[in-house]
């Protein structure tokens, strides 16, 4: 979890920005997988491979090491992975504080030594297995840049006395005229589909890299290590019941962010609560910004006011159809509001939206159709529809 913090301009500039969530794209089509003789087997064939893999327990000791204009950070992560019984744990220390997260039987708790913490329902979602996280790394090596030249090759290797597959994404682009190269690297154990190391580089700079120190597959755990608690000492939060209600709304409207489980709580600002939502604890190995929503409530009436999921996967280049844009946009208004749909009439022009996220000057954009509906007497409500019909965020508008 990290440190609270308040938010003052830059929230109130999300709070008006018309500027809506990210939309997706099919950034598979300039996907080029490179094969040749001394590829072991096609990233295609690993990818159908690894989904074979099954989630087992394990306790793992990594090492995580980012440079940035800040200089280099690096982090030692401990992992107790008992997902498979819904249990799971994790600490993370930079040398200079260490932060605890633990989840069991439908609760997660969350702190900092030395500073604040809480206790929250699982409604945010719970810690994805190893296994699972491999997974869905390899699937995101498929995002590509607009108009970039991918190449993946897969060959076969050693490390930690461990078959493995490693795994390497070449990507030339060009950003503002200028040329980029990145590469990923990963080496992932044949055996288990376990991530062991990763490293990634930008113009031959290496800006990230992690590397498991230690592992032990299906250990035996003690009881005591998934308690979730906060510790005496550690100030403790929570949310109110106005936020978990509104947490457990978002969650039901865009299933995606169930699988989150970390987050900012930027606190109150005038009449309004920001919450930012991020997939759970992805931090510790991905070079690519994780799957967020950024989550606003009206204080004055406790309602949700505005959401905007944000995916590095829902890459997208291009608006909807129009028509499409309504249809999905019409349903969801129906989900959202219910026999009220039928009193709300859209708007004939659908406006453009949009975002990115950005990581070593690796920019993620996205295009999203803004389609509004509005009732002879109230607010309106603005969706966002992305490339591939897929819903990314609405807000209330005024009347």
């Amino acid at each position: 979890m990290k440190k609270q913090a308040l938010v003052t301009a830059s929230m109130a500039a999300l709070l008006l920005s018309a500027v809506s969530p990210l939309g997706s794209a099919q950034a598979q089509t300039n996907m080029v997988i490179a094969a040749n003789k001394v590829q072991a087997i096609t990233f295609d064939q690993l990818v159908k491979e690894m989904d074979k893999k099954q989630p087992i327990s394990m306790f793992i000791e990594s090492t995580h090491t980012s440079k940035g204009k800040q200089g280099t950070e690096t982090q030692k992560a401990k992992t107790w992975d008992n997902t498979i019984k819904g249990e799971w744990r994790e600490e993370i220390s930079d040398g200079k504080r260490v932060q605890h997260a633990a989840g069991k039987a439908g609760q997660v708790a969350a702190y900092q030594e030395g500073g604040s913490g809480f206790v929250h329902s699982a409604t945010i979602g719970t810690y994805d297995n190893e296994i699972n996280k491999t997974k869905r790394e390899l699937q995101r090596l498929k995002v590509a840049l607009p108009d970039s030249k991918v190449a993946i090759t897969v060959k076969e290797a050693q490390l930690l006395n461990r078959a493995v597959y490693h795994v390497v994404k070449k990507e030339d682009a060009k950003i503002d005229g200028k040329l980029h190269h990145y590469q990923d690297d990963l080496w992932i154990d044949k055996e288990t589909g376990l991530l062991l190391k990763r490293t990634f580089s930008h113009n031959q700079a290496q800006a990230f890299s992690y590397t498991v120190d230690k592992v032990d597959f299906q250990p035996v755990f003690d009881e005591k290590t998934f308690e979730v608690s906060i510790p005496a000492g550690v100030e403790q939060r929570k949310f109110s019941p106005e936020v978990e209600k509104v947490v457990a709304e978002v969650t039901k409207l865009f299933p995606d962010t169930a699988k989150f489980s970390d987050y900012d709580n930027y606190g109150i600002e005038g009449n309004w609560q920001l919450l930012k939502m991020f997939e759970a604890q992805k931090r510790v190995y991905s070079p690519t910004p994780r799957a967020e929503a950024f989550v606003i409530m009206d204080t004055r009436t406790n309602e949700l006011s505005k959401v905007m999921i944000q995916n590095p996967e829902w890459v997208s280049k291009k608006l909807p159809a129009e028509k499409v844009a309504k249809e999905k946009a019409a349903a969801f208004l129906k989900q959202l509001v219910g026999d009220q749909a039928s009193q709300y009439k859209v708007e004939a022009k659908v406006e453009q939206g949009g975002g990115r996220a950005i990581f070593e000057d690796y920019v993620y954009g996205f295009v999203t159709a803004e389609v509004t509906f509005r009732p002879a007497k109230g607010k309106g409500i603005t969706i966002s529809v992305d490339e591939a019909g897929r819903i990314v965020g609405f807000k209330y508008t005024d009347e």
